[in-house]
This record gives C-alpha cells, sequence and structure tokens, in this order.
C-alpha cells in the first residue's frame, strides 16, 4: 500500500507542470489550423482574380509583341494592295474582275508567323506581375503590395489568316481592306496551376479605293 501511494503522490506531483505544456501545444495546434484555413479561404477567394488578372495582363502584353512584329515585318517588305491584288477592267473601264495572289499572300502569311513566333518566344514574362494591392477593393491598396508573378509562358502554334473587307464609301467607290488575323494559343503558369488561354488580333496589310462596280461574284468568292 505505501509503494501505491507514492506513486499516486508523484503522479499527482508531475500534473501541474505538464498541463501548461499540453495547454501551450493544443493552443499552437489550434492556431495553426486556423491560420491555414484562413490562408486557404483567401486563396480559393483571390485565385480567380489573379487569373483574371493574369490573363488580361498577358493578353496586353503579347497583343502589343504581335502587333509590333506585324507592323515591322511589313514595313520591311513594303508590301502594298498591287502585291496581292490585280484589278482587271475592259475597254471602257469597268471592272471585269479582282484576282488574288494567293501565292504572294501565303509566302507573306508564313514569313510574318515566323516573325511573330520568334518575338513572343522572346517575352521576358518576368515582366508579368500584378501587385497584390490590386486584387483587394480597397483603393488605398490599388498597385501596392507584393507582386504575383506569371513564372514562365508556353506558346503554341501561331496560326494567321487573311480576310477581305468591302466596304462602300460613297457612289460608286468601295473600299478594299486586307486584313491578317492572328491567334497566339499560350498558357501561363501561375501560383494556383496553368492557365490556358489566347490571342486574337487584326491587322490591315493592304487597302485602297476601288472606284467602279466591285463584280458581285468576287464579293461572294470573299465572304
Amino acid at each position: 500500500m505505501g509503494l501505491w501511494r507514492r506513486r499516486a503522490a508523484r503522479w499527482r506531483s508531475r500534473e501541474p507542470r505538464d498541463r501548461p505544456r499540453n495547454g501551450l501545444l493544443l493552443t499552437v495546434v489550434i492556431g495553426v489550423g486556423l491560420a491555414g484555413l484562413v490562408i486557404g479561404l483567401v486563396e480559393a477567394r483571390l485565385r480567380p482574380i489573379v487569373r483574371a488578372a493574369a490573363q488580361a495582363q498577358a493578353k496586353n502584353h503579347i497583343i502589343h509583341v504581335v502587333e509590333q512584329s506585324v507592323l515591322e515585318g511589313l514595313t520591311a517588305r513594303q508590301t502594298g494592295y498591287q502585291d496581292f491584288v490585280t484589278i482587271q477592267r475592259d475597254a471602257s473601264g469597268a471592272i471585269t474582275a479582282l484576282t488574288s495572289d494567293m501565292a504572294a499572300m501565303n509566302l507573306l502569311r508564313a514569313e510574318l508567323v515566323e516573325d511573330v513566333l520568334a518575338a513572343v518566344n522572346g517575352v521576358d514574362v518576368s515582366a508579368l506581375s500584378i501587385p497584390l494591392g490590386s486584387l483587394l477593393d480597397f483603393d488605398l491598396l490599388w498597385a501596392r503590395g507584393p507582386d504575383v508573378h506569371v513564372r514562365s509562358l508556353a506558346v503554341g502554334t501561331v496560326s494567321a489568316e487573311f480576310d477581305s473587307q468591302f466596304t462602300s464609301t460613297g457612289v460608286n467607290q468601295t473600299l478594299h481592306r486586307i486584313q491578317i488575323h492572328v491567334s497566339v494559343p499560350l498558357t501561363l503558369i501561375l501560383p494556383g496551376g496553368p492557365v490556358e488561354t489566347a490571342v486574337h488580333t487584326s491587322l490591315c496589310v493592304a487597302e485602297t479605293v476601288i472606284v467602279g462596280q466591285v463584280p458581285n461574284a468576287y464579293l461572294d468568292a470573299s465572304t
């Protein structure tokens, strides 16, 4: 009996010292759990905003790069309307046909696509960042705080297509505009995971005002 009493007394003497430790451990566990929950909720709320902002910024940046590349390519090649379209007239001056040089247009398209692909692959993605304060609904925090960076950007196959548009500009006058539509698929690597998006832009390659009645057959073939 004396032995059991001594052991019981020893355990009772340890309880006051162990209780603070157990209480502190429980507090730490609860604090870490609450912090993780708050971070998870904030991240879940901000992730769609981060994705939308990153997509908008990447699109604006890539569109600028694409348009600059195409314009520089057209300027360097000094292309004009007469390089792609031949207007045929009869003896009275009436337009009989509009003939497109598809070989020249396809060659230009291939060269421009190559230029655009090289320009987009050279984009410095470290320039794409979003201030964390811009993701919150507080004017005082706008464009402030640490940046959320787009760590990398993958470019798919760049595609381009020509399109002809005819617009009446007056009596017996038609504006013929040749445009190129460029599409660039992108993959943005964000903290929440990859995001697929695409950039589409159109630029005028050549245009002229045609005086006379444009043949309906060409209009139908171009639409």
